[in-house]
Formats: C-alpha cells, structure tokens, sequence
C-alpha cells in the first residue's frame, strides 16, 4: 500500500508542476504556489533531477528526466513482477520435492 501512495504522489506532483506549465526556469514556481507541500518524495524527486531549483523556494520540471523517472520506475516494477514469477514458478515446480 505505502508503494502504491507513494506513486500516486509523484505523480500529483507531475501533474500539478505540468498544468502550471511549469517546465522551464522562466516558469518556475514555488510549491506554495501550487498548492503543494515539500514531502520527502518531493525531495526525492529533486534528487532524482525531476523538479530543479530555479532559486529561492522556486523550482520547475526537467520534462525528460521525469519521462526517464517514469519509465525507470515501470522498469523496475516489470522486473519485481518478473522475479515474482520466477519464485512462484519454482516454489510450484519443487513443492513437496524439498527435504522437510
């Protein structure tokens, strides 16, 4: 659950930071602004070089890293899915066959 929040987050911010049109320096804008609170997921993003500081409290939205954060965070839930599988497909193959 706390995974699934934690996506419905940074997607908020996304979402908010692409409505404001706030893609470039000259449009930076404050969280406040956008009625948006600085959250560790927030701060996550900044590393990650999603939203970049544009001076003082404002910052806007680096368009193609959030396209590669995005596709960075499907990837590795594809992989997670995969190996899943992978372990439901040996324990199925070897069950009842393990020493007890």
């Amino acid at each position: 659950m706390a995974g699934e929040y934690v996506i419905i987050k940074q997607n908020q911010y996304m979402r908010v930071f692409r409505k404001a049109e706030a893609k470039d320096r000259s449009r930076a804008r404050t969280l406040a602004q956008l009625g948006l609170r600085e959250t560790g997921i927030f701060r996550r993003m900044v590393d990650k070089g999603v939203f970049v500081a544009a001076g003082g409290d404002a910052y806007y939205m680096n368009e193609n890293a959030a396209s590669e954060f995005v596709a960075e965070r499907r990837k590795r839930a594809f992989f997670t899915l995969i190996l899943m599988l992978i372990v439901l497909l040996l324990l199925w193959a070897f069950r009842g066959k393990l020493p007890r």
